[in-house]
Formats: structure tokens, sequence, C-alpha cells
């Protein structure tokens, strides 16, 4: 024996000696005796409110660890807090009670659930009546800074005036003030396509009536009022990300309808994606198809088109040159350079008008950095790629022909980047025709940049 115990590991030497100690030995350690005792919880509270509670607490065995405070509306924990109890006494803290949406009033639970450094614990349940703050006004900040005052007209109801010149299409957050002795102030806001809370993203008002009109807020379904649908070719369009979407078929020569969008005379039309006739009516320019379209807002509003695949997505360019071209980069714009500049972020590219198939198109005027041209007259840096993200895109090698200005005033270099020649600029006010012609596939594609 003790010359097998002479070649045994370290570690097994350690594990009989393990073995060999007191058979009681527990681990992490004996069970401690954790008590509550005097719990202070108030039996009322409001929604949005700091709920203030104490407790004494103390254990005879072991030294404490935390005292967690856990609310609950029916199973769902929506709420907690943990307060370190290094040493017995009396401890104090705050349990955030939310303010969510159609919760009504109604009992909550809590729970204070105390534990030692043995993972003994304890804990106590109390019922709280919450009830949701009746403010005696909330306010509409819009995004140009003023505020509207929203005066409490009924259960969770509010409604104000807008002012003289407000437009029809308005923007802002909702701010509740603090209610009670525990209340915290609140922000409604837009988030992931409906209003929540303490968001900070503006949430859109649309009336058909001049202003001043009414502007109204629930604080309990988060309902607001006028917000009116924008309906294209008599079908309800969607709102998507702060906009009206809509994803449609539409044939060369379709006609555009629309209602309840009382603008569209100061829409900027894309002269590619559409024709105006003589009687005024906007008609599609493009080739049959699925598209989608929103109606963009803004300091020049318009009608951005994407187009799409038969299964609704945004559409790639094909290897018989069938598809979407889409630009990214900047000195390129819709609806105009001050506002419309693509970037090079993925899902922000523009997309070319389809005008014959395979064959796309972009029609711009040149202006200055900040004006309402669609391409600047004095620098440029952009190029097409075959999808609105990275992957595929042109190349000089992509091209068998180029033509109009290109290389003379525009140039493109080997990797595909579109630049101004050296000393060269465009004409402010020119019209300038952008063409891709893709009909023996992209990568032998015809480009041509001509001037009107």
């Amino acid at each position: 024996m003790k010359n097998l115990l002479k070649y045994l590991p370290a570690c097994m030497l350690a594990i009989f000696a393990f073995a060999a100690c007191d058979d009681e030995a527990e681990f992490p350690g004996s069970p401690g005796n954790p008590e509550i005792v005097s719990p202070q919880v108030p039996a009322s509270a409001y929604f949005a409110d700091s709920i203030p509670f104490s407790a004494t607490v103390s254990d005879t065995k072991v030294p404490l660890s935390t005292l967690k405070a856990q609310l609950y509306y029916g199973e769902d924990k929506v709420s907690e807090t943990t307060i370190r109890t290094k040493t017995d006494g009396t401890y104090q803290g705050k349990i955030y009670a939310p303010f969510l949406k159609n919760v009504p009033d109604g009992n909550a639970t809590l729970k204070l659930v105390l534990q030692d450094i043995h993972f003994t614990s304890v804990e106590q349940t109390f019922t709280i009546s919450l009830q949701r703050p009746q403010f005696e006004y909330i306010t509409l900040i819009t995004d140009s800074g003023d505020s509207i005052k929203l005066n409490h007209s009924g259960p969770n109801m509010y409604k104000g005036l807008t002012m003289e010149d407000t437009p029809k299409l308005l923007k802002g957050i909702i701010v509740a003030p603090k209610y009670g002795a525990n209340g915290n102030e609140l922000k409604f806001g837009w988030d992931n396509g409906s209003v929540k809370e303490q968001s900070e993203s503006t949430i859109t008002f649309i009336s058909v009536a001049n202003s001043p009109y009414e502007v109204s807020f629930n604080s309990l379904t988060y309902e607001r009022s006028p917000f009116v649908v924008y309906i294209l070719n008599g079908k309800e369009m969607n709102f998507v990300d702060g906009n009206f979407q809509i994803d449609i078929d539409l044939k060369k020569g379709d006609v555009i309808t629309t209602q309840n969008i009382e603008n569209i005379v100061s829409y900027w039309i894309d002269p590619d994606f559409f024709a105006v006739s003589e009687n005024e009516d906007i008609t599609f320019n493009a080739i049959d198809g699925k598209y989608r379209i929103i109606a963009t807002e803004g300091e020049l509003p318009y009608f951005r088109v994407q187009t799409l695949d038969a299964s609704g997505n945004k559409a790639t360019l094909k290897a018989d040159g069938s598809g979407a071209v889409w630009i990214a980069g900047y000195g390129i714009a819709k609806p105009g350079m001050k506002t419309g500049q693509p970037g090079w972020t993925p899902g922000n590219m523009l997309c070319m008008a389809p005008v014959e198939p395979k064959k796309y198109r972009m029609t711009v005027v040149a202006s200055e950095e900040n004006g309402w041209g669609q391409i600047r007259t004095d620098w440029i840096g952009f190029k097409f790629f075959y999808q609105d993200d990275w992957g595929e895109e042109f190349t000089l090698s992509n091209y068998a022909e180029i033509s109009g200005i290109i290389p003379s005033i525009i140039t493109i270099s080997n990797s595909g980047d579109y630049g101004l020649a050296e000393g060269k600029s465009l004409e402010a006010g020119k019209t300038y025709v952008i063409t891709l012609d893709c009909t023996n596939g992209p990568t032998q594609a015809s480009i041509s940049i001509v001037g009107k």
C-alpha cells in the first residue's frame, strides 16, 4: 500500500485527503437564517413611480448578501432592484413601476427576497394597487422645437390645438411630467413601428385640415390623432420607419392616384419613374413590374421608388441584365443634393429606373452642393452596384462602351468610381441623362451620360 501511495499523483492524494475530512462538511456552508423584519411597502402607487420600500434584515448564523425587490404585473416580472446587505440593519430602496401600453389599473405584486452568503433565502410578498396617472396636461414637442400643450380631457385622454402655421404633417415626441411624490417624467416616441414609452424618435401626425387643428393622445392605448392613412391607387399605404410605403404592381402608363396626400402638388416628381400628362395626371413611366413606393416627407417630399423582385424583395441585377441597378456615394441624389445623397450606406442606395427591359436611367439636374439638383456641379464620387448592399459592383471592366461626356468631363476609375475630369465641372441648371444599357449583360454594359 505504501508503495502504491508513493506513485499516486498529487491530485489523487488530495482526493483521498478530502474524503478523510469530516463527513458532515457542506459546500458552500451550513444554511443560514435570514429574516425580514418590519418591511415597509406602500399599499398603492402610480405607474411610472419609483416605489419606495424598506426592511430591517438580519441573519443570526452567517453574513447576509443581498436584498432584492421584484415587481410583477400578473406572472411577468417587469422590474427588479438589488441592494447589497453587508451587515444586519435597515435598508431602503426604490423600484420602478413601468408605464406600459394597454395595462389597466390593477394589483401588482412586490416580492422582497433576502439572501445570505450561503444562498439561503427568504421572501415576503406584498400587493400594491397601481393606477395610471391622470396628468393635468402633457406636451407635444415638435421636431422644430415648438411646444403644444395637450390638456387632460377624460380618462387617459389629452387634447390640444396646434398653432396657426403648423404643417399638416407634424412630427414630435410627447412628454408627460412627473406625477405625485414618487413619479418620473415620461417620454413617448416612435420605435419599431409603433408609439413606445421612453423613445425619443418622433411620432408622426397627419391632418387633412389646415391649422389650427386638434391633436390628441391616449396614454393607455397610445392612439394619436390626427393620423390619416395615405392611399395610393385605392390601396392603403403602410406606415414604416416614419413614412408611408406600399408594394404594388404597376404597368407603364398607369395613372397614379392618391388620397389624403394634401401636399402632392409640392412633391418632386422623379422624371424617370413618373411622367406628368397634359392634364397634369401623374403616370408611371418605367417598365411593368413590382415596385415599392415610399412617400418620403421632408423639405422636398417625393415618391421614392425601388424595384422589387417577384418575391417582394429589393431586386438585384441578374446575369442577363434584368433586375435593378443601385447607386451609392456622394455628389448624386434624389430628390436633391441638399437632403438626398445616399452616401455609402447599404439600404440607402438610389434605384435607377428600368425604363426599358435591361436599360436603366437616371435624369439629373446639376446644382451646387446644397442645392436641389440631383448631381453636384463641382465634385462627384459615386458608383453602380448590383444590389442595395455591399457585394457585386460595376468596375471599369464592366463597360464595353462609354459615350457622351465620358471621359471628357466625367471619368470612371478602374474600380468603377465616377468623378470629374481635372479642371472640369457640370453646368448649373443643366439636365444630364445617365443611361446604363445591360442588354448584353452587366459585364458587357454600355454607359452614356449626355447633356440636354
